[in-house]
């Protein structure tokens, strides 16, 4: 094939790819990548790693390797190819893996015998991420055949580089900024949605407030910044508890809630005792003295013959946290529907 023909062919298949990739989901990223990288750049594998610069790891986010089951973090320094491309911001390419200076006797999962090329995925100077290719169909690859590759990793820096930010912005605006669990506005939907499956379905359905005990006296003896890390203690341990389906988050102030899908009031009752009995085993430290926090919980599991509203059950909730507060603290009330007292 003439040069014009090759040089047409790979700017159409720029395009082609262009449109295909500028996506803002990592996950449909990686299937175009999947479907589309093997045949445009006659390789037999890749690997794509995010970098994360403040943590020094990689993160598989793309691959086409059989031999590799999952998708993983490693340190930057446990892959000297990789670390050395980030580091220099410039891409490797040797004709055999065993025969270069980055090969371990021991092997490496991304990489086989023959040649390879690892690619900075770069924004402006900023490192997003690494493209490894390897074992292609050619009988040699050089420069010139890693011209079109480096042009097309360009389209992957950006696009990837997007989803990532789009991620960061869309997470923003779901979680609370200082604990990292939902916030309210996507607690009131998250709980709009199980209530009103749970009414159509019959499915069970209950809910956990939990609220810092004195904890206006902790700020006041210990600062706001001590308050703030006893806040975030109390999401991690939440987060900790909760299953894949139900959702903690911040109720505002020192008060939490937890939305707990197919969960009857007893096993509501056994998460809001681990999250509390795992609270009062924590040590906190201020004024050079330790100290430690306890919580108060009440919980509700929707009835469908007394509560009509999302806002009914939650305010059953806070009626039990209310009577766990006045009889002493430190301990989960079941409440009930006040048709039923």
């Amino acid at each position: 094939m003439s040069k014009n023909k090759t040089g047409e062919r790979h700017y159409q298949e720029l395009i082609d790819f262009n449109k295909a990739i500028s996506l803002l989901s990592l996950e449909e990223i990686s299937a175009v990548l999947v479907d589309r990288l093997p045949s445009i750049l006659s390789i037999h594998f890749f690997t794509l790693f995010l970098y994360d610069k403040d943590k020094r790891t990689l993160n598989l986010i793309s691959h086409n390797r059989p031999d590799i089951e999952s998708f993983f973090s490693l340190p930057l320094s446990s892959s000297p190819v990789m670390e050395a491309a980030i580091l220099s911001g410039k891409y490797i390419l040797e004709e055999s893996f065993i025969d270069s200076k980055y090969y371990r006797k021991t092997g490496s999962q991304f990489f086989k015998k023959d040649y390879f090329a690892t690619i900075p995925l770069k924004i402006e100077k900023e490192i997003v991420g690494v493209l490894n290719i390897n074992d292609g169909k050619k009988v040699s690859f050089n420069v010139s055949n890693l011209d079109f590759v480096l042009k097309l990793s360009e389209f992957i820096s950006m696009t990837v580089s997007n989803a990532v930010l789009y991620g960061r912005i869309k997470k923003l605006s779901l979680t609370d900024g200082l604990t990292g669990i939902s916030n309210r506005p996507n607690m009131e939907q998250v709980l709009r949605s199980e209530f009103e499956r749970s009414m159509r379905y019959g499915a069970p359905l209950s809910v956990v407030l939990l609220d810092v005990d004195n904890f206006k006296g902790v700020n006041d003896t210990y600062g706001h910044q001590k308050g703030d890390e006893i806040l975030v203690e109390v999401a991690s341990l939440m987060k900790k508890v909760c299953r894949a389906n139900d959702t903690a988050a911040r109720y505002g102030g020192e008060e939490f809630l937890m939305i707990l899908p197919q969960s009857n009031a007893q096993g509501a009752f056994k998460i809001a005792e681990r999250v509390r009995e795992e609270l009062m085993k924590l040590d906190f430290t201020g004024n050079e003295s330790n100290f430690s926090v306890t919580t108060s919980c009440g919980v509700a599991e929707l009835d469908r013959d007394f509560i009509k509203s999302k806002d009914q059950l939650v305010t059953m909730a806070d009626q039990a946290l209310y009577e766990a507060k006045n009889s002493g603290k430190n301990k989960t009330i079941i409440g009930h529907p006040e048709n039923k007292k």
